[in-house]
């Protein structure tokens, strides 16, 4: 899975899962000053994210993560552990 594309999977995420209307063009934005999401709302996006990704996030991640490139990071290494684990 490309950054890209999971990029665009977490952007519709916020969009349909927590009604953010602000979407700020840069792959660096803050979940809370840009998107204006609260602790509470990123975590909920999180959850969202191991629905959407099929994936396991580890807990506490809520606090360490606070740009949107940041999580793209997280989730392609996820992903890319999958495939090394199938190959």
């Amino acid at each position: 899975m490309t950054h890209p594309e999971i990029y665009n999977g977490i952007r519709i995420l916020l969009k349909d899962k927590l009604r953010v209307d602000r979407q700020s063009q840069s792959d660096t934005a803050h979940f809370l000053d840009d998107f204006g999401l609260a602790r509470w709302e990123l975590n909920l996006l999180l959850y969202n994210v191991e629905d959407h990704f099929n994936i396991r996030l580890r807990q506490g991640l809520e606090d360490e993560l606070d740009t949107l490139n940041q999580l793209v990071a997280v989730i392609h290494k996820e992903k890319n552990k999958e495939l090394e684990v199938a190959a």
